[in-house]
């Protein structure tokens, strides 16, 4: 799954600073379902994208999942 905010507001690198993400780096994170993996794909004053990237372990990740309103889980 991925997940692309985009910003037009200028200028638009503020965004990595209220994400807390340096733009010039990609990052990988471990999570108890897999991985995320948060990028910007665009950097500019006028307009920038944040990625994020997840990584899901079906058979590590289900059993973090699992529940009545999960379809995966099941």
């Amino acid at each position: 799954m991925i997940l692309n905010i985009t910003t037009t507001h200028q200028p638009a690198t503020d965004l990595g600073y209220l994400l807390h993400k340096h733009p010039d780096k990609f990052q990988t994170l471990e999570l108890s379902v897999g991985k995320a993996h948060v990028y910007y794909p665009e950097k500019s004053e006028e307009k920038t994208t944040i990625s994020v990237l997840l990584d899901i372990d079906m058979v590590r990740g289900t059993r973090n999942l699992g529940g009545d309103g999960f379809a995966l889980g099941a």
